[in-house]
């Protein structure tokens, strides 16, 4: 069983924004999933302006990428604590591999 990334009352919020988002995008004829990537991108874009001039305001930013990141899982059908969970694992024996070559070992 996966770990609890995002607890019980989190997830069902992510599950609500998501049902919530989907029905808009249906409303405005646009494809969801199309609609969730292109918003990903203008917030990395966003994300990235922020951080350069030192505005803080990249957090929210970062936050709202979160939820966007947790809406593709949700709108592929996966489990968001999950693949979160597998991600974890994922990155720490890549980090640990890089460490490990960095450092002569």
């Amino acid at each position: 069983m996966s770990e609890s990334v995002l607890l019980p009352g989190a997830l069902e919020r992510v599950k609500a924004i998501h049902q919530m988002s989907l029905r808009y995008n249906r409303m405005v004829g646009k494809p969801h999933q199309e609609r969730l990537l292109e918003l990903m991108r203008h917030h990395i874009d966003e994300i990235e302006e922020l951080a350069r001039g030192g505005d803080e305001h990249y957090l929210i930013e970062t936050g709202d990428l979160l939820v966007l990141c947790c809406e593709l899982l949700l709108e592929g059908g996966a489990c968001v604590n999950g693949v979160a969970t597998a991600c974890f694992g994922r990155y720490e024996k890549k980090l640990q591999e890089l460490i490990n070559a960095a450092s002569g070992g």
